[in-house]
């Protein structure tokens, strides 16, 4: 993965990037250098993002909720929109049982994952061994 290295300044309609850099050493060096400048921050870009790449290849973000034992409760493709791209590949432990709309009702809690796969069968399987891992490492009991 290549970075950029954005340096900003304004906000709203006034936010604008005036220049890029290969490290943030670099970037670093040119605001300082720079007097009186309204230069905010430096961004982190990744050149040519992986999700590009996928989204030719005809890959799409799954969103799947298996619970403990391995059953699916649900695999949903997702459209690709901004949200669910920038959050493919994240997995968390979704706790119902203390969440006070579900409190009681007998749902148990569930692993909530975005997954980059071609289809349902191959989100799932993915789905599966991260819930395998979490399970053997503690971090889901």
């Amino acid at each position: 993965m290549t970075k950029v290295f954005a340096v900003n300044s304004g906000s709203y309609s006034d936010y604008r990037i005036n220049a890029l850099f290969s490290t943030e050493k670099l970037a670093k060096k040119y605001m300082a250098a720079v007097k009186n400048s309204d230069y905010n921050e430096i961004e982190v870009y990744e050149l040519d993002p992986q999700a590009a790449d996928l989204i030719q290849r005809g890959y799409s973000v799954w969103r799947v909720l298996m619970l403990h034992d391995g059953t699916t409760e649900r695999a949903d493709r997702t459209d690709n929109d901004y949200y669910q791209v920038e959050g493919a590949d994240t997995h968390w432990v979704w706790e119902r049982t203390k969440a006070e709309a579900y409190k009681g009702k007998g749902i148990p809690d569930a692993l909530d994952s975005k997954v980059w796969a071609k289809t349902e069968k191959q989100a799932v399987k993915i789905v599966n061994e991260k819930r395998v891992q979490m399970i053997a490492s503690g971090e889901w009991k």
